[in-house]
């Protein structure tokens, strides 16, 4: 993510921000043309829907098990953000939408994703919790 050029916005309780900017030369290519790849489009749903799940369980490990998206529109300027929001939490199932928005607020993309949560809680995860 790092490479990528990835940040998070964590400040809202009910959202999961993730932003790009700028969108950089290795973001684009969407059909050979200036618009951000689609493997850099699933990356940002991923890692948004990922944490909106591990948000919902911090003491278990998550992972995404599900990502169902949907292109509407080439993402051209230089930055986008997608905003994640969970639509239902369950003991080993978070299910959670997200929408990507270009630099002019425009929906390019539309994400429905599921996150798989481990029954076990993580070895020391109190601990961490607690810092």
């Amino acid at each position: 993510m790092r490479h990528m050029g990835v940040r998070l916005d964590l400040s809202t309780a009910d959202v999961v921000r993730v932003y790009v900017d700028p969108v950089q030369l290795h973001h684009r290519g969407g059909l050979g043309t200036d618009a951000v790849n689609g493997a850099v489009i699933a990356g940002a749903f991923d890692l948004t829907i990922g944490l909106v799940g591990h948000l919902c369980n911090l003491e278990r490990r998550a992972g995404t098990a599900q990502l169902h998206i949907h292109f509407l529109r080439p993402v051209l300027g230089d930055r986008f953000e997608v905003l994640g929001r969970l639509v239902r939490a369950g003991r080993s199932l978070v299910f959670a939408t997200a929408d990507l928005h270009d630099q002019r607020g425009q929906l390019c993309a539309r994400c429905d994703g599921m996150v798989a949560v481990a029954r076990e809680p993580v070895a020391g995860a109190e601990e961490r919790m607690a810092l």
